[in-house]
């Protein structure tokens, strides 16, 4: 069969991530027969950890990765995982290791020896040398590189094709060098780009592998082309019978579709094309009518790229993309607190919120990989803002002796402000997190500090959101807090409840549900197509006003009642909260393309909470561990 594998393009879980292309996925691993392998670049800064990329692809089934450098990180996590593994060496590397013989067995030995339960498969680049240093793993890992199908010219019809004037000497000692190894020469290959550049010459059809017929016969030899895949892939393999390597076989180390971003994306393109592709490779091109070995340009969506598509290659939304669940324990009927952690596990729900620092929650957390937002309850702020002594006991007691947590915020107080019923409390808040943090640092910890609010601190109308502001009696209140957050790369933790504005007769069930079919209105050029993202823009408004455009809003909780008042029920609640793990992957209309990193309120139905009937109802499931309704995380 083919091998299939999955690559991030890196050229210059698990509730880690969400599928982006979802039929694509499912259709590999339907294949069975077909080894799926992953290369992840990290070009973003919401990407998952490498611990947990590995398992996802061992959740996935994906067989292969690449990487485009030595990571030690990595390395360090596909140990024992059965991976095969294409390693890169990076480009500035390249005259080093070129160079020096004694650079390149160093490079060997801290980037392959020193790893040998990673199933190392290809090196990419910087040959001679490395092939050289590789000594006797040479027979089980070859050294190649990856060129594009630009080097080719003169490709129509396909049997033409010759390397160009410029590039022949450096293709032909690189073919030599390859055909006298053995290895095969890895080659990206993009009808993308050829058809998006050649539109009048070029049918969607042809680049997308959806012609009924074929539409190009190479007269040379009378193969008949049905798809540009194969007509770029067999000029290819023409340049490299002219250059001396018929012996050499292509594999196909990039090819994928952006899903957004430019001229021709979109998701169903996407998944068109790869789906297409994985099926066609099976069977080979014209000229070589027997499997291709083909990468899939990408696993992620990296958001450090640029253009705009370059960051939408990916079968895979990254991390922020994560949805949590909020672990609220006021019942007297909740199951055990391991039995929740191992609930957690096996709906694949990777972070969690709790509400107080419970030494049984965070010995059942130890060692689960859940990233966990910790809050320090209203009743400890007053203490804590005014001694660094009890932060520092703090720290140590609910942090520091619990190594195997994965902390990821520190939420100092939930829904504290001077407007609410909890005003007593407003002026710890700023001191509590500034003694906190301090602890943190010295303990020698990574974690963030924030806080987190409620949207009735907004001024009323935030309507449309571009009006948002803060009201004057949270401003003073707020503006140090932003401040610290900016200073400290915190983002701001926000509880966003469509659900609590659906008394108003100006709001549409719909519109709080996510069920509008198009927009309610526009501010400006902006479209709004439901409440959640109208409330979240008022709030980045705000922000702005107060000097923090720069900070990130994560959603601590959202979510819908199933019983117990008006529209409180469980085909309301399933579908609020369906369409919001949906739709939090997009961002908002102010800031698209930046999924949102939210947590749904609550795990369980919670029978001693008070006020009313409808906060006993919010639960994803009843406390025997049953779901109140079936939800895709």
């Amino acid at each position: 069969m083919a091998t299939i594998l999955v690559c991030n393009k890196a050229s210059s879980l698990m509730a880690v991530t969400a599928l982006l292309l979802g039929l694509l996925l499912a259709s590999l691993e339907a294949t069975g027969a077909q080894s799926i392998g992953v290369c992840y670049g990290r070009n973003g800064n919401n990407l998952p950890s490498p611990p947990e990329v590995v398992a996802l692809y061992r959740q996935r089934n994906i067989g292969r990765m690449r990487i485009y450098d030595p990571a030690q990180d990595v390395l360090q996590a596909l140990r024992g995982s059965n991976i095969e593994l294409i390693l890169g060496v990076p480009n500035p590397d390249l005259q080093r290791l070129a160079s020096d013989q004694g650079a390149a067995n160093n490079w060997v030995q801290t980037n392959v020896r020193n790893f040998p339960d990673v199933r190392f498969k290809y090196i990419a680049v910087a040959m001679r040398n490395i092939n050289n240093a590789l000594g006797g793993l040479r027979g089980q890992i070859k050294v190649t590189t990856a060129i594009d199908t630009g080097v080719v010219t003169n490709a129509f019809p396909p049997s033409n094709g010759v390397f160009r004037n410029d590039a022949g000497q450096y293709m032909r000692d690189i073919v030599g060098f390859l055909a006298a190894n053995g290895a095969p020469i890895l080659v990206n290959v993009y009808p993308y780009f050829g058809y998006i550049y050649n539109k009048a010459q070029i049918k969607l059809g042809y680049a997308q592998f959806t012609l009924p017929n074929p539409e190009v016969i190479d007269t040379n030899n009378n193969l008949r082309y049905q798809n540009l895949f194969d007509a770029l892939v067999d000029a290819f393999y023409a340049a490299l019978g002219r250059a001396g390597g018929s012996s050499v076989e292509i594999v196909v180390s990039e090819s994928g579709w952006p899903s957004a971003g430019g001229d021709t994306t979109s998701i169903d393109l996407a998944r068109t094309y790869n789906q297409n592709l994985i099926n066609h490779v099976r069977r080979g091109t014209p000229l070589k009518p027997r499997p291709i070995e083909a990468y899939i340009f990408a696993m992620f969506n990296e958001n450090n790229k640029s253009p705009e598509f370059e960051k939408n290659f990916g079968l895979f939304y990254p991390r922020v993309q994560s949805i949590g669940v909020c672990y609220g324990q006021l019942g007297n009927n909740l199951p055990s607190k391991q039995e929740v952690v191992d609930l957690y596990k096996s709906k694949g729900i990777g972070s969690m919120r709790i509400y107080f620092p419970e030494p049984e929650t965070l010995q059942a957390l130890g060692g689960s990989n859940i990233e966990l937002i910790m809050d320090v309850p209203v009743d400890k702020l007053e203490s804590i803002a005014s001694d660094a002594n009890a932060a520092n006991d703090w720290v140590q007691n609910n942090i520091k002796n619990y190594p195997d947590v994965k902390f990821k915020y520190i939420a100092v107080g939930n829904e504290v402000s001077p407007v609410n019923g909890k005003a007593q409390y407003a002026s710890f808040v700023l001191p509590a997190m500034q003694n906190i943090n301090r602890a943190i640092a010295d303990a020698g910890l990574q974690i963030k500090v924030t806080t987190s609010l409620e949207t009735g601190v907004l001024d009323v109308p935030s309507y449309p959101p571009s009006r948002g502001s803060f009201q004057a009696g949270v401003q003073q209140f707020l503006s140090p807090i932003i401040n610290f957050l900016v200073n400290n790369g915190s983002p701001l933790l926000v509880n966003v409840y469509p659900y609590l504005s659906i008394n108003d007769p100006n709001i549409k069930l719909e519109y709080a549900l996510f069920t509008l079919p198009s927009a309610e209105f526009s501010d400006g050029q902006l479209s709004y197509q439901n409440l959640f993202d109208a409330t979240l823009d008022a709030m980045y408004s705000a922000l702005e006003k107060a000097g923090g455009a720069a900070l990130e809003i994560v959603v601590s909780e959202s979510g819908w009642p199933s019983d117990g008042g008006n529209a409180a029920t469980i085909d309301n609640a399933r579908t609020y909260n369906q369409n919001l793990i949906q739709h939090v992957r997009n961002g908002t209309p102010k800031r698209p393309g930046r999924p949102i990193e939210t947590y749904i309120f609550a795990m369980f139905n919670e029978n001693k909470k008070n006020g009313d009937e409808t906060e006993r109802h919010f639960g994803l499931f009843y406390p025997n561990k049953d779901p109140v309704y079936q939800i895709n995380f």
